[in-house]
């Protein structure tokens, strides 16, 4: 047992005679550094008449021979030179010295230690320094080496013993740590902390319970993941929470974390998770999630919210793991997704199957966001996985669902797809059951009155369309084909149809309207007339027109030949322009975006058609509405008319010249337009 110890001990002190080797430097007259030999370096306490704390450092050849002998002095005079250097210049001898540093590890811990003399000094802490004077053996006012300053040990946890353990979790450094948290985490110490707090708080002790605060606040910041985890098990949560819940900063204010966390509604479970250790997982995730944004969130530092993302970044690899690998639990939730929520199926079921429904489809939605910061192969593995079980399917009944939970949850897990991959859902849609989850998606576009349904569906029909990653020209084609064809009248029903609104809000619909679309619209039509006013019908159809006029900018943008083709036979152009007549600002930039993304295609058809039918004629009358008015209005139309002096382009510009200068002549707040009229008078006449 001796011979343990004794082994123990001569590889303790190896490792700290390693990490305070230093080269010792003195600035010369000469202005070069001059070496004045190797040693370890350690930190001394003077005492006698008056306690010094100062650095020594031995020789190296010969240990009976000190190098250098300093206080650390309170004024600010020590700096820290990268990761192995400390430099200072002797305020009483005007002496520059230097130590260069074998081990990262030594200089900070040299310089923890410079840092909290100082602190100490600072606070003119005489009392305690008296205290330390009191206690010591040595009195003679001589050095002497203190390596019980690195090899502490921990009070016995007790309460007359709470401030002193206090001090040491505050004051720990890279060395202590290690020592502090094998120590804490010893069978039955933090049992006994914890008696401890219960009994503090039964007799109300207030201010033991604000230094238990602070010891587990040390604690939680040594960014030990092992030591959090402990803390946070299911058996000493509650009273690590206890224990958090005393802030002496909000001494007067009551925090019920315990409360909080105790709430069984907190955790709902979609399907039967059999495996104990990924059912703590889950429930260490929440705990540490709350941990980082709730309970530390004043006093969390970058190095501690890094380690507890770690934590939760690693439990998630663990969870992802185990669910993918069981599919009996994943053929469950996707039946439950799968279920329809009609009367007669709960009554068989003996429960309420919409929220059941509810859940599994957010625990799915779950799944996939904590499977997105994952490395790339088990990304790519559970993605597929999920796919194969018939993801899409469900989803296109989940966009179709009443219930807005489930749709918003839908779209959600859409657009986590496309981001990780969207050649899963394209390959989906490009097949014959995927017909039906284009259309759901762009009547939900249409007549969904949440305005955050509608971003969100757009988003995926950028994703979905978006020519930069398209992969193989068959798939792109395939897909393209089915949208333009199939899938493009309806989105643009809001200006090619005869169906439409009144400016009131009123729906008009024509009764010769046909088509396989026809059932569902007249569906959501009725959806949307139902029990809601005309202002929030005009304001959700306002909505859903600005939406798909981004859609169409975008459309030019990434495939202009079939957005072009189908923009020519049903006179795209002219009819979105119209949107320059309403009130709704947001229509109208729309709008300006939309012809903007037209002139810059630079293309002939788009130009002729402008010229044509004279549409700038809305530009104008909308700029004199806004003339010298300082807004997103007049400055998209001033960036218009300026992309089209500086690219030059000379039919629109006779057209402007020629139809509009007595409008423009006078405008003088900027050079746009005078620019316009000398680029003219500058070409040369044939």
């Amino acid at each position: 047992m001796s011979n343990n110890k004794e082994g123990e001990s001569s590889t303790t002190s190896n490792y700290f005679k390693q990490i305070r080797r230093v080269k010792l430097y003195v600035l010369g007259g000469d202005g070069q550094w001059d070496d004045r030999g190797t040693g370890y370096v350690s930190y001394q306490f003077v005492q006698g008449n008056g306690a010094v704390e100062g650095l020594r450092v031995t020789s190296e050849a010969d240990d009976s021979k000190d190098l250098l002998m300093t206080k650390i002095f309170e004024e600010d005079v020590f700096q820290r030179q990268g990761d192995t250097i400390v430099t200072w210049t002797n305020p009483e001898t005007r002496e520059d010295v230097a130590l260069s540093f074998q081990e990262a590890d030594g200089a900070k811990e040299i310089w923890n230690i410079i840092c909290q003399v100082q602190s100490r000094l600072r606070k003119n802490s005489s009392e305690e320094c008296d205290t330390e004077n009191n206690s010591g053996n040595n009195s003679s006012g001589v050095l002497h080496n203190s390596d019980d300053f690195y090899e502490m040990s921990l009070p016995q946890p007790e309460m007359e013993n709470l401030e002193k353990l206090q001090e040491i979790v505050s004051s720990a450094t890279s060395v202590t740590r290690d020592r502090i948290v094998d120590g804490v985490m010893q069978d039955g110490y933090l049992a006994k902390i914890y008696q401890i707090f219960r009994t503090c708080e039964d007799l109300e002790m207030e201010q033991s319970l604000h230094t238990l605060f602070k010891i587990f606040k040390g604690l939680i910041m040594l960014n030990e993941p092992s030591l959090i985890e402990l803390c946070l098990s299911d058996q000493n949560v509650l009273d690590t929470m206890g224990i958090l819940e005393y802030d002496p900063e909000y001494s007067n204010h009551t925090v019920k974390h315990r409360e909080y966390l105790k709430n069984p509604n907190l955790f709902k479970e979609a399907v039967p998770i059999k495996s104990p250790a990924i059912l703590f997982k889950i429930h260490l995730n929440f705990r540490l999630t709350y941990l980082k944004d709730v309970v530390m969130a004043r006093y969390i530092d970058d190095v501690s919210f890094s380690t507890i993302r770690e934590l939760i970044l690693l439990n998630n690899v663990e969870i992802i793991a185990q669910i993918q690998s069981d599919s009996a639990m994943l053929e469950e939730l996707f039946e439950l997704c799968r279920s329809p929520s009609t009367p007669k199926a709960e009554a068989k079921n003996g429960m309420n199957l919409s929220e059941k429904k509810r859940n599994g489809f957010l625990f799915l939605r779950e799944l996939l966001e904590i499977a997105k910061p994952l490395q790339l192969p088990p990304q790519m593995a559970f993605f597929r996985s999920i796919s194969s079980h018939g993801l899409f399917s469900i989803l296109q009944n989940g966009v179709n669902s009443e219930d807005n939970t489930i749709v918003s949850a839908s779209t959600d897990i859409m657009l986590c797809t496309l981001n990780h991959d969207p050649q899963l859902l394209r390959s989906y849609i490009n097949s014959e059951e995927g017909d039906n989850l284009l259309k759901n998606l762009i009547q939900g576009l249409l007549f969904f009155q949440d305005v955050g349904l509608k971003a969100q569906i757009t988003e995926i029909l950028r994703c979905l369309f978006d020519s930069t990653t398209f992969g193989c020209p068959v798939e792109r084609d395939g897909l393209l084909e089915t949208f333009y064809l199939h899938h493009m009248d309806t989105l643009m029903s809001p200006f090619t149809s005869e169906d439409s609104f009144t400016e009131d809000g009123e729906l008009v619909q024509n009764s010769a309207s046909s088509g396989k679309d026809e059932t569902k619209s007249n569906e959501r039509s009725v959806n949307l007339k139902g029990s809601i006013s005309k202002r929030e019908r005009k304001e959700c159809w306002d909505c859903a027109r600005k939406h798909v006029v981004e859609l169409l900018s975008f459309c030019i943008e990434h495939h202009e030949p079939r957005v072009m083709l189908y923009m020519k036979r049903h006179d795209v152009l002219h009819k979105v322009l119209k949107l320059f007549r309403q009130p709704n600002k947001h229509l109208v930039l729309a709008a300006l975006k939309f012809l903007r993304q037209c002139v810059g295609a630079n293309n002939s058809f788009y130009n002729r058609s402008i010229v044509k039918n004279d549409l700038f004629s809305g530009v104008v009358h909308l700029l004199k509405q806004h003339l010298y008015r300082n807004n997103l209005v007049n400055s998209a139309i001033i960036e218009l008319f300026d992309h089209i002096r500086v690219k030059n382009m000379k039919i629109l510009i006779k057209y402007i010249v020629e139809k509009y200068r007595q409008v423009f002549e006078h405008i003088d707040y900027v050079e746009t337009f005078k620019l316009i009229y000398h680029q003219v008078r500058s070409e040369p006449r044939v």
